[in-house]
């Protein structure tokens, strides 16, 4: 089906143009943000020509439209044209006025990681150039005023230097805010008036001769600006709540810039530097108290310092100590810290189920390895908690381990691999060591902790199991691979095995199931007790207790069904199985039957999990309905390849 005609028929299904508040997309679903949900027709939405499905998220709609997503998302917004940013934004601060409400530390990750993930790209690509210009002014003999060097600098400084203005648009996006006003704070800490002081050491300008304005490093920085764009998310909106509607296009942006100049200068700025004065001062008094509790402190920290732009002031340090002594003492210990983020990303790389994760991962990476960390820090430790965690064990064993040896640097270099010759002494060789300690560590550690991907995935080699049963070899299934016209995806259907009450995954009594570790599907509530193949298949996975049973259909889908939760306690009484492992079944043959009533009696609850347990292996898996009542026989759970 055409694009443009697409487009046409899922904005008028949706509610038409006045109904969406905003809509992108991912790999292969159209997520639209709708003013009044109820007058999507999610029926007409689903029997649509080029829709593969249809997911209700309570506050998104998703649309399933496969690997011409891109295309589509494109005709959609065409025709949608520019949505009314004042609707919009009434729309939004309507709806998460408590959400603003209950902003709390257990949040905190999620923000950031909301706000950093549309620049991670960007970063990714200018900070791998960043490194390549490190190697041809290090080690190729290309001089720093040579004009390819100049313009290659340019661009890959871009990204970094500008990093407010970048973080400024997310973070409106993310607040519900005005685009526009956010990048005028961005601009603001960027002036050339700030950019010159912060450059010539000049003292701090006073506002009314009493609010202190001082010149701090605001380039590459991220805490000030989201920090500043939070406060204004509220100046604006309460500004906008009392300006009479005539004079708000004017008077609205200009009342909310003249509060947040000087609460952004005075106050939300200057933050990250005051703590950064006071952490390089902790750091150096540590140094002297205990080697090992310092090189533990600042490698296990290095990742945090770096994201807030506190590391800065520990260069100063660093260059005074050379000057001094003739070496210093931090740099080693800060190298520690970048070889457990490039440890941390190669860990994401090996062990994420997604595709798009695995991409993050290898990139970050690459740019860590050359001494670029702030997409490793922004795109693999800001997103997910279990690498951040590997990366401050692994920096600080490492940190501790050069520090307490005496590792010593008598250059002042960007803290990686590349910067190995000005390392070179007596511990040269304990310096080596600590840098694959730190890699290892923190690849390892990733691996070991795993990843949580969202949608339910979790990427893991270890895993905390309810039971011994659910490691299966080979189950599930699909019916027959089905050409969707309108698509260039292969799409399988497996239909609902039981007959009952089908509710989301995610609200199983089963945390394992519930998470999504074991592969996304659907829980079913059983009113009969009889089990049902989900398609043609083989039976590959038959348990003693024959409370689940595993079954892959003829193109490959694996499925996994759980009659019960913790019913392998009963060990098979109540259960009758009715085919064996290797046997060969069509859809609709029964499987197994179970007494509901005995297993109710015995203490165990009958809602049963049905699984898709190779998931990765499938660009999406989602449920035909994910609410209400099925039949055996009916569409359960699609799976897009």
């Amino acid at each position: 089906m055409n694009p443009d005609t697409l487009a046409s028929q899922i904005i008028e299904a949706v509610g038409g143009k006045d109904n969406v508040r905003e809509v992108f997309h991912c790999v292969t679903r159209l997520r639209f943000y709708l003013n009044d949900l109820s007058k999507a027709d999610e029926e007409r939405l689903k029997k649509t020509n080029g829709v593969l499905g249809v997911v209700n998220t309570t506050e998104q709609l998703q649309i399933i439209i496969g690997n011409e997503v891109d295309t589509v998302c494109n005709a959609v917004q065409a025709q949608l044209g520019p949505i009314d940013a004042k609707a919009k934004l009434d729309a939004d601060v309507a709806k998460n006025k408590e959400e603003m409400k209950k902003f709390r530390i257990g949040g905190i990750f999620e923000t950031i990681s909301a706000i950093i993930l549309p620049v991670i790209p960007a970063m990714a690509g200018t900070g791998i150039l960043k490194g390549v210009v490190t190697i041809m002014t290090s080690y190729l003999g290309f001089a720093s005023d040579d004009v390819l060097i100049q313009v290659l600098t340019m661009a890959a400084d871009s990204v970094f230097y500008f990093l407010p203005f970048f973080l400024a648009w997310s973070s409106a996006k993310r607040f519900k805010t005005d685009i526009a006003m956010a990048l005028v704070i961005a601009g603001i800490l960027l002036y050339p008036t700030m950019t010159a002081g912060q450059s010539a050491g000049s003292d701090p300008m006073y506002l009314f001769g009493v609010l202190p304005i001082p010149f701090a490093k605001y380039s590459a920085s991220s805490i000030p600006i989201i920090l500043s764009v939070w406060v204004m998310s509220y100046v604006y909106k309460y500004v906008d709540k009392f300006i009479p509607k005539m004079l708000r296009l004017v008077f609205a942006p200009l009342v909310t810039v003249l509060i947040m100049a000087p609460v952004a200068l005075v106050v939300t700025g200057p933050i990250a530097n005051y703590l950064a004065q006071a952490i390089a001062t902790l750091f150096t008094w540590l140094f002297t108290v205990s080697p090992l509790i310092a090189g533990a402190v600042i490698g296990a920290t290095r990742s945090l310092l770096v994201f807030t732009g506190m590391h800065l002031s520990l260069g100063a340090v660093c260059l005074n100590n050379i000057s001094v002594l003739g070496y210093d003492y931090i740099l080693p210990v800060n190298t520690m810290g970048t070889m457990a983020i490039v440890g941390c990303c190669l860990g994401v790389w090996i062990c994420a189920k997604k595709s798009e994760n695995k991409e993050i991962g290898m990139s970050t990476f690459v740019s860590s390895f050359l001494g670029i960390t702030e997409p490793g820090i922004y795109g693999v430790l800001m997103t997910f908690r279990t690498a951040l965690i590997a990366d401050i064990i692994a920096g600080g064993i490492a940190g501790a381990f050069v520090a307490t040896i005496g590792c010593h640097a008598y250059a002042y270099v960007n803290s990686c691999i590349l910067s190995l010759p000005v390392f070179v002494d007596e511990n040269f060789v304990f310096m080596c060591i600590g840098m694959a300690l730190a890699t290892a560590l923190g690849c390892g550690l990733t691996i070991f902790f795993g990843l949580d991907e969202g949608d339910g995935i979790k990427a893991r080699l270890f895993s905390k199991k309810a039971e011994p049963a659910p490691a299966v070899e080979a189950a599930g299934a699909a019916t027959p691979s089905v050409a969707v016209a309108g698509a260039t995806n292969s799409v399988d259907v497996v239909a609902s095995p039981l007959t009952g009450s089908v509710s989301p995954l995610s609200e199983t009594p089963d945390a394992v199931f519930a998470s999504g570790a074991l592969g996304k599907g659907v829980v079913i509530e059983p009113t009969e007790g009889v089990l049902r193949s989900p398609f043609d298949g083989t039976v590959t996975a038959v348990y003693p207790s024959k409370h689940a049973i595993g079954v892959t259909s003829d193109s490959g889908v694996e499925c996994l069904i759980h009659i019960g939760i913790d019913t392998v306690n009963l060990g098979g009484k109540h259960f009758e199985m009715a085919v064996e492992q290797g046997q060969h079944v069509q859809a609709g043959d029964t499987l197994l039957t179970f007494d509901i009533d005995a297993i109710k009696a015995a203490g165990y609850s009958v809602v049963s999990p049905v699984i898709i347990s190779n998931t990765a292996s499938y660009l999406d898996v989602f449920p035909v309905n994910e609410r209400g009542a099925v039949k055996a026989g009916d569409e359960l759970i699609k799976t897009l390849k």
